[in-house]
This record gives structure tokens, sequence and C-alpha cells, in this order.
């Protein structure tokens, strides 16, 4: 645990405490920083760490007494001690085992940036004299910043790089030199020595930059194509996010690039080429492609970088060239690999294929003979195969790597009850690089008396009439165990007779759904089954682990508390039990030892090579390219935790993960990702939405330390739950610790992504972090933070937060915006110059503030046309639904409204919603007003093309309900808080044709008359605190229906819910209808 300084920074604060330690005003504050600095360097045992928790304390005991007290005395010289020590820091750190010289000299640099930077803030008496040198001088250091992060730096074992490192670390150390001299100093500043450093330093500077260009332009002939990448987790929708925005910064003749329009237009066309090409064919199949992929993208990010980083005009005249440069090489080399590929010359990815093999040979025991935890299941997929009619039955095992799908399977094989009730049962492994040979072979050598020997040497059509021939007319049973998809299961179609004689084929799979309808369709008339296999309980997990650990033995009395919390630690995965198992089985019964695996589970799983997480692993390694930066980013979530789908979609999309699809939205596009991780059994389902989309999602403790461990290694992504280091190599930082005093602001050039519980809001500060495309500070106090720098954030594309920042405005690129505000806010004017945003939530309510109404009356050819939802908003007159107009592509719009006076049609009205032709979703709660009991209010005007809707507050009248009832494509209704007039309700012919999913919350009515036309496809009824009221019974005539909830209802209501299953069992023979009733 790093120390704190909090009592040294709360008294500093104090003029009448500081001014007793201090040479001129706010040099405590620039003590800080290196502090923070000197925290990151060293450890806790270092001799001016003690130093610092022994001013840390001397403060501490100062602050509660009065000025020139014995205490405080004893703080000064402490202080001036601890001054003196720190000299030390102002020169570029000795090398650490973590980081490299580069990245050494560039946190330095930072570090002194922010030196300069809280100078010029606090402007001390003499500054005036000096402050336009200490300005330039700030931005030579912003440069070499920027050059620290550039391509040209990457080849470190050149010579040549050597040497220009070097240089930057002289001229590093002279500033470092030049800041402690005059700025933290004991003596009298003397201004003259001050102004003569200084223009030594900026003419040192000047050296140093032609020294620079040389460097460029040698590396560049040196290393032409400049290949280092980062990471090899990689996804081709991350180059068409970086070539967008190339060409909006074209369109927009961005002066940072207007002098190169021309090449940057004519390479821009070619990347645009290469990565079509790359996106239609499988480019994890060939390594040359696969190579190529990495290299392109590594050159769109060297384009961004530059471009983003705020480079001076001369230092980019000679870099973009040569980036373009490069591009012409690629392109060159990439087409002769063309003509290879099209000629079918090119191999394939030889480790591709290997690791797709191994994936059954690295599947954990858990053990033939024993299933403790799934007897249950054991005997329910049992009724499955032995029952039902004689025709073919296909059942699919899956579930997540670990569950026990194989385990279970073999069992069930094994059975002496199956084994007789079967002529013959056959058993093959199956993956995703399977061979239909070894396929056949498996099967024979199971099923048939004909000797090994002979079934290798068969020729491949032999071995198909072979099996069919032993099948034939006899009730066989085939175990299919691993099988990704249902290619491998019509490689055997043919061989595999389906005489109505009771056969089943078994499957097992990672994958929840294998192609059903073309599973059924390979025969006439065949059964199929999904059978999902569950998580062990609690208990389970503990018989487990005692059967594993003590074999018929009782668990010692001292240790029972102990393994219990172990096996529950062990998230119902068999696989992990087993594994825990094995690790205890070495350890002396000590409940000391035992506790220690308790509270460090995922250590001992993950700190050796093991089959099991290198099962899991390549779990992650058979995910399509597009797919692994998003289940990696599940990392970034804190374990165990349930994450709001809404939030990751926008996430991966600003990340730039998800492919463009045409006629579709990328959150439309993103949402089908999540679903296919979750086919996969890569990602759990927390929660459904009403009309059974999902509306958060997990991944399991195993899955979350494989994306940690993965994620890691591949330079992906670090979580940090410890002290920043005081450089960031990685791209994506999730910072989980709450002890904010243990961390000073995170550094790194190339971050990307910024999440979680950010550090020491004194310290923390943007303009580094040009690159920045996510930040989220949902979890930060915002009026605690100092945004010096933010301005900086121009390719931000995802904000969360918790007050709309002043300086919004520069965000040109924002998408996504989320403000957890605690109290209404305003949206300003700058709203509607933001014409990126897409996607726009406050959670405790926004409205239109007066600047926005006026301009909404000057401009109005101004539209948002790429904003698609937006919550909550208050529409409180004519002008704030003047303003909906400029959102002519809302899809999903939330708010509150109140009768206004519509001064056209001099009368008070609800707001219009029907020029919204996109509209899709639709949540309204109503604000009675002082004239809303005098008024006669007019149906409200809604889109037709409404899917979902939900009603607040607003008690309709039957006239307006009919209208709600015959909106067509209307799937979800949520009527709330009295929002139906009077007592009754009864439904009109031909309303309601669509609805799925009805709602009614606090409503007054007593009854419901429904006839048995309406509702045809309703599948969830919920009633919450609805008292005198019946559920109709012609609700048993819509066959549809699959839930009825009943929450904090009359007992009259619980009864005629459950009346509905009885009256459908008997009526129809349904036994799926569920009720759900809470009080």
């Amino acid at each position: 645990m790093a120390p704190s300084i909090y009592n040294l920074r709360r008294l500093l604060k104090y003029r009448s405490k500081s001014e007793m330690l201090e040479m001129f005003d706010g040099q405590g504050q620039l003590v800080l920083i290196v502090a923070q600095f000197m925290i990151k360097l060293c450890s806790e045992d270092d001799p001016v760490i003690v130093l610092l928790k022994r001013l840390d304390h001397s403060a501490k005991l100062s602050w509660g007494y009065t000025h020139y007290s014995e205490e405080d005395r004893k703080l000064s010289i402490v202080f001036q001690s601890f001054m003196e020590e720190l000299q030390v820091f102002f020169k570029v750190p000795n090398s650490m085992s973590t980081l490299s010289p580069k990245e050494l000299v560039a946190a330095f640099i930072d570090h002194i940036l922010e030196i300069l930077q809280e100078i010029l803030n606090l402007q001390p008496y003499f500054i005036h004299h000096v402050e336009d040198s200490i300005q330039s001088l700030k931005e030579e250091l912003k440069f070499l910043l920027i050059f620290l992060g550039d391509t040209p730096l990457q080849p470190t074992e050149l010579e040549t790089t050597k040497k220009i490192l070097a240089d930057i670390e002289v001229v590093a150390n002279e500033m470092g030199s030049f800041l402690y001299s005059f700025f933290f100093s004991t003596n009298r500043i003397s201004m003259t020595g001050m102004k003569q450093t200084l223009s030594d330093l900026l003419g040192n500077v000047d050296l140093l930059k032609k020294n620079i260009k040389k460097h460029c332009i040698t590396v560049a002939k040196i290393l032409p194509s400049g290949v280092t990448p980062m990471t090899s987790v990689f996804s081709l929708s991350l180059v068409d996010s970086i070539l967008d925005y190339l060409n909006d910064l074209m369109n927009n003749k961005d002066v940072r690039i207007f002098d190169f329009m021309d090449q940057i237009r004519t390479n821009h066309q070619e990347l645009m080429f290469l990565q079509t090409f790359l996106t239609d064919i499988g480019v994890e199949k060939y390594p040359v492609f696969e190579e190529f992929s990495i290299r392109i993208r590594d050159i769109a990010y060297e384009v961004e970088y530059i471009i983003n980083s705020f480079a001076p005009v001369w230092y980019l005249s000679f870099r973009i060239p040569q980036v373009m440069e490069k591009i012409q090489l690629v392109s060159t080399q990439f087409r002769e690999k063309m003509k290879m590929y099209a000629a079918g010359q090119l191999q394939k990815n030889a480790e591709y294929l290997s690791q797709q093999l191994s994936l059954q040979a690295l599947r954990p025991h858990i053990g033939d003979g024993n299933i403790i935890g799934l007897e249950d299941v054991k005997h329910e997929i049992k009724e499955y195969l032995i029952g039902g009619p004689s025709n073919l039955q296909i059942i699919s095992i899956f579930g997540m790597p670990g569950l026990g799908k194989t385990t279970l399977a073999k069992n069930i094989y094994h059975d002496a009850f199956i084994r007789k009730h079967f002529d013959s049962c056959g058993w093959c492994v199956v993956s995703q690089t399977y061979q239909k040979r070894n396929m056949l072979i498996d099967i024979l050598m199971s099923i048939s008396d004909i000797g090994r020997d002979i079934i290798l040497n068969m020729e491949d059509d032999d071995l198909s009439i072979e099996l069919y021939n032993c099948l034939k007319g006899s009730r066989y049973i085939i175990f299919m165990d691993g099988i990704w998809n249902v290619t491998a299961w019509f490689d055997i179609r043919l061989c595999i007779p389906n005489d109505h004689c009771g056969s089943r084929i078994l499957l097992t799979s990672q994958i929840a759904k294998v192609d059903m309808d073309t599973l059924s369709r390979s025969f006439k008339h065949p059964r199929f089954f999904n059978y999902p296999l569950r998580f062990l309980t609690h208990d389970e997990c503990w018989n487990l682990l005692l059967f594993k650990v003590f074999d018929n033995e009782q668990c010692p009395p001292v240790l029972v508390d102990v393994a219990k919390k172990i096996a529950r630690n062990c998230g119902g995965l068999p696989s992990t039990v087993v594994f825990i198992a094995s690790v205890l089985k070495k350890l002396e019964k000590e409940k000391s030892l035992w506790m220690d695996v308790a509270e460090n589970i995922t250590s001992y799983i993950s700190k050796d090579t093991n089959d099991y997480m290198n099962m899991l692993e390549l779990s992650y390694n058979h995910l399509p390219m597009h797919l692994k930066p998003c289940f990696l980013y599940f990392g970034a979530f804190e374990k165990d935790k349930e994450i709001p789908v809404q939030k990751l979609i926008m996430l991966w999309a600003a990340e730039g993960f998800i492919q463009k699809a045409e006629n579709r939205s990328s959150e439309d596009v993103a949402e089908q990702y999540l679903l296919d991780l979750i086919n996969r059994s890569m990602v759990l389902v927390a929660k459904r939405k009403s009309d059974g989309r999902i509306k958060a999602c997990s991944v399991h403790g195993a899955m979350h330390d494989i994306c940690l461990r993965v994620a890691e290694k591949e330079n992906f992504m670090k979580v940090m739950k410890d002290q920043l280091s005081i450089y960031e190599e990685h791209h994506r930082l999730s910072i989980q610790s709450r002890s904010t005093p243990s961390f000073s602001r995170p550094f790194g050039l190339h971050v990307r992504s910024l999440l979680g519980h950010l550090p020491d809001p004194s310290a923390f500060i943007f303009s580094s972090l040009k690159v920045l495309k996510v930040l989220d500070l949902s979890n930060t106090d915002m009026s605690l933070y100092n945004l010096t720098g933010s301005e900086a954030l121009t390719v931000l594309r995802f904000l969360s937060i918790s007050s709309i920042p002043s300086l919004i405005k520069s965000f040109e690129n924002l998408e996504f915006l989320f403000v957890d505000n605690k109290e209404v806010v305003e949206i300003p004017a700058i709203f509607l110059n933001m014409v990126k945003l897409r996607h726009v939530h406050f959670s405790g309510g926004a409205q239109f503030n007066e600047s926005l109404r006026i301009q909404e009356t000057q401009d109005e050819n101004f539209l948002l046309n790429n904003l698609q939802y937006l919550s909550s908003i208050f529409i409180n007159d004519e002008n704030d639904e003047k303003i909906l107009r400029f959102l002519p592509r809302i899809r999903t719009l939330k708010c509150r409204i109140t009768l206004f006076w519509d001064s056209s049609e001099n009368c008070y009205r609800y707001p219009a919603f029907g020029f919204l032709n996109h509209l899709e979703s639709l949540s309204v709660s109503f604000r009675p007003s002082y004239v809303s009991d005098d008024i006669s209010r007019e149906v409200i005007d809604l889109q037709r093309n409404l899917r979902k809707l939900t009603l607040r507050n607003f008690d309709l009248s039957w006239k307006q309900m009919n209208i709600i009832g015959m909106l067509p494509e209307l799937q979800v209704l949520k009527l709330r808080d009295d929002t139906i007039e009077g007592k009754k309700w009864d439904t009109g012919e031909d309303e309601f044709q669509q609805l799925r999913y009805l709602e009614l919350d606090v409503l007054q009515i007593e009854h419901w008359n429904v006839s048995y036309s309406q509702f045809p496809r309703l599948e969830r009824l919920v009633l919450r605190s609805c008292q005198n009221f019946e559920i109709p019974v012609n609700l048993v005539f819509i066959q549809t229906l699959e839930k009825i909830e009943v929450h904090g209802c009359a007992e009259s209501v619980e009864v005629s819910a459950l009346q509905i299953p009885e009256g459908q069992r008997a009526f129809w023979g349904h036994e799926y209808l569920k009720v759900i009733i809470s009080h």
C-alpha cells in the first residue's frame, strides 16, 4: 500500500501553515507533485518514503496547533530535509525492470510538464519575467513526448535510436536540474540566472530537433515498413474506425493535414481497398494476411497518433509523407500476395489448425465414473434418450468449458441401462477442424467387432459403408463429443440410417444453438432437444470437493468451514473443484494454508500452466477475429459484476470493435456480437428486458480470469488494483481500486481507454492522453477533479461522467454521453453542434437551456442526424418540442412532459411525437400542471412504427387506449401509475395484434374484458400493485402466453392468475405457462 499524503496536502492549502514552509506561494503544491512521482518509483521501505511518511505524520500533528508551535517547528525541519532529498527525482530514473529506457524518459518529461503547468497556474511573483520562455519550454517538452510515442523510436536495437534517446535524456535532465535549482531551492531566486538557463535550454532543444529529423529519415530508410505490433489482438473494424476519422478530417479540411490532403486521400483509398479485401477472407487462416492485417492496423494507428498528438507543422511535413510511402510499400507487397491467393498458392495457418485439433486433448477429466452433483441431470437426459417416439432424436448438451459435458456424456455412455437398451453405442470426438475419416474410425471401433488394424486400413468409402451396415435396422446411440457446427454432422449423416427404431444422437457442445433447424431437416421428422447444462450448487460443489480430497473419509472438523468456503468460491464449475482438490491433497491439513487457497482461488488456478486454463484459453483462440477484443473487454469490469448491455455495446462501438454493416447501426451489430458470445457459452445472461432482449450480462469468474490473463499477455488491457506505474504501455487501463490515495494520475502515450475508479483528484490531468477514445468517470465525483488539459481529448468517443463538463465543446468526435447526474441539469447550446452524438443519457433528467431554445428559432436547418437515443429530457413547451425536430433519426426517447400552450392552435395539448419517423421506443412520464384538470386534452400523437411504449401517470381515455391498441408494430406496452381512467377496460377487436409483453402497474381498473381474438401473440403479462382486479379468463385462449407475474396485488388477482394455467392445461394440454407471485 502506497503512503498517503493526505495530511500534508490538507495543511498546505492553508496560508497560515504553508507560509512557514514555502519560499514562494504554492511551492508546496509543486512538492506534492514530486511526492506523487516519487511514490510510483520507490518501495515502501525506501528511506525517502519513510521520510515522506514522517512528514505527513508531522503535518497531522501540526494541524491541531496554533501558528509557530513546537509541532510547526518540527514540521519545518522535516519539510526542509525532504526538499533536499527531492533532487534525485529531477533526473531520468535509473532502469526499472518493467520499463524500457524510452518509457522512463517519457514518464520523466511528463513529470516535468506537470510541474511546469502547475508553475504557470500558480503564477508566483517572479514568473512574469520568464513566463513566455517557460511556456515555450512547455511546448518543446510536449513535442518531445509526441516523438517518444511515435514509430521512429520503436526499433530500439538500432544505434541511431539509442543515440537520439540518449540525447533526449540529456536535455530532459538539464530541464530537471533547472526546475530543482530555481523552484525547489531554499535560496533566493536569481532572475538573471533563470533567464540565461532558459535561453540555453531552448537552444539545446533546437539542436535536438535537428537530430530528431535526421533520425526519422535514417530509420525510414533502414526499416521502411516499421512493423512493431503492440498487440496481436486486433479487429479489422479498428482500422475502419480510423479510416472514418481520416475521412472526416479530409471532408472538414482540417488544418493539421491541409498541406498533405492529396497524399492522404490517395492512401486513404488504398487502405480502404486493402481493408475490404481482408474483410472478405478468413484472415486468421492465412498467416501472411494476418501479418498484413496487423501491419495495416499499425499504420492506421501511426497516422492517427501523428495527427491527434498535435505535432508541430515542421514535424508533420516529413512524417506524414513517410507514412504515406509506407502505405505504398505495404500495398505493393499485398497485391503480390493477392495474386498468390488467387492462384491457390498460400498455405493455411498451421498453428491455427493445431490449436483447433488440440482442444480435445486438453479437456480436464472430472472422472468417468462419478458425476457428483449431476445425478438429476443424468436421469433427465436418460429419459430423453430412452423415452419418446421411435423416430430419430438428437439431444445437445451445451455449456461453458469445465461444466462437465464430456464427463456426463461418458457416464451416460458407460451406463449399464443405456448399453442394454441400445443395440450399439458409438463414440467419436469432434473439434472445429475435425476429420471425417477419424470420426468414422472412432464410431466403428466403438460399435464393431472388426479388428483395429482392419478398420485403420479401410478406404474412406468403405468406412462409410461399413458404418451404415452396422447401424442399419438396429436401435443405436451415437455420442458426438465437442461439436462446433452442423458440418461435422452432415459429413457422416449419410452413414446414419433412420429406421424408426428409437435411435438417438447425443451431442456435447460449447455452442448453445448448433443450427437446430438444419439438423432437424437432415432427417424426416426428427426431434431435437437443446439441454443447457447448469452450474453446480454450493452443496454439490462441497460434496464433489469432499469426494475428491477425502475419498470416503470425513473432513476434519477444524477444516469444514474453510473447505466449504473453497467450494463456494469455485463458482459452480466441476473442473475448478477438481483442480483445487488436487491442490488441497498436496497441502498439510492446516487451516491457515487452506484459508490461503480459499481467498486466492484465481491465483492458484492461473499461476501455473494447467490443462484447464489452457482449455479455456483455447476457447478464446477459437473465437472469430472480430469477437476476440469484445470478449477481452469484459476484463475491464470488476469480477462477478452484472454489466449493463447498453453501456457495454456503446463501449465496444467507441473502441472501434464493431464492423460496418449495410443498413444496420453499430449498436445492432454489437448486440449480435454479444449474442454470438452468449451462444458460444463465453458470456452469461444476467437479466432480460421486457421484449426478451438482454439487459445485463456477466462472465463466469473463470472466464474473467482468462480475459485478464490474455489481455495483459497480449498488451490489450491492464487492470490495476494497486499502485500505478510511472508509465503505462497498454492501450486500455481499468483501475479497480477505490483506495485513491494509493494512486497518482495514469500516464501513457498510447492509452486509448481509461475506466474504473480514477486516482488522486488533485493530480489528475488529461493533457497527455491525446488519443483517448473512452473515458469512464461514472464512479468518480467530478466535483473533486481538475479537468486541466481535457480540451486535448478531441478524439474522445465515449464519456461517462457525473455532470456536463464546461469544455464539452472540445469533444467534437463524441458519440456516446452518459451523465450520471443526481439533479436535473441544463443541456447547453453546444449540444446542437456535436453532430456525431448518437447516444445521450441523463440519469437525473435534463432540460434544454434558454440559449438552446433561442438557437432553435434562429437555425431551423440544423440537424443531429446521428442521434438515435436520448434519455431523459423534459418537454415543457412548444420550443422544447421544436428542438426534437432536430433529431430526425431518433430511435429511443425517454422524456417527462406536461401540457403546454400551443400558440398557433390557441389551446393546451400534449407534445407530439408523430413526426419522429424512426422512433421505435418511447417512454413518457406525464407531470400534471395547474391546467390539467380544466383543459380537455387531445389524443397524444404517436409514431405508428412504435415497438415499445411506456406511459406513466396519464389518465388516458378509452378512445386514446383504442388508438394505442391499433399501433401495428407495438410489441411492448407498460402502463403505470393510473395511466388508464375509469374502472373498466374493454379491449377492442383487432387491437394489440403484435403485443408480446404487457405490464399494468398501479392501475385502478376492476374489469378487463378480452375476447379470444385479442392479444394473439402475448407472451408475458406483469401486474404490479393492482387491487380489486381479476385477470380475464379468456387469456386461456392465448396459446403463446408463457409467464404471468403478480407482484404486490390483491388476493383476487393471484387467484385469477392461477386459474389461467389450469384452464390452458384443460383446454390445450399446455404445461409450460408459469405463474410467479410475490408480495
